[in-house]
């Protein structure tokens, strides 16, 4: 693999993937039992399933948001307003209004994925 990459973690690895497919337009790349290896628009990240006796904590639903980490992945959609409706069905959130932090017209949303991971959407123009 010759490509910037990121793993993220996952409770439900199948579930998670599949929030990003719908959510990102991302294409899945493989999968099985263990992993799912996805594009997203020219980066690849890999959903790898968390070993079952690693596997201890319990997401809650809605999920706690985890925002205290090192990194946040940002993801361009077309359409927030679709990106937002289908991370609800999937168990996810896009916020409906710019972190306080960004201009108030900006086009940058935060949200959290089933597990809580968060994350950074903007629309392209």
């Amino acid at each position: 693999m010759n490509v910037v990459s990121a793993v993220l973690f996952a409770h439900d690895a199948r579930r998670l993937a599949r929030f990003y497919v719908d959510v990102f337009a991302a294409e899945l790349l493989a999968q099985d039992e263990h992993h799912a290896a996805l594009d997203v628009h020219g980066f690849r990240l890999v959903v790898h399933q968390i070993p079952s006796h690693l596997n201890v904590e319990e997401i809650r639903n809605p999920p706690l948001r985890r925002e205290q980490t090192a990194i946040r992945l940002n993801y361009p959609v077309s359409d927030v307003v679709k990106a937002r409706m289908a991370a609800k069905s999937l168990g996810g959130q896009i916020d409906e209004r710019p972190p306080g932090w960004a201009e108030p017209q900006s086009r940058f949303f935060l949200g959290f994925d089933p597990e809580g991971n968060v994350f950074g959407v903007s629309s392209r123009a």
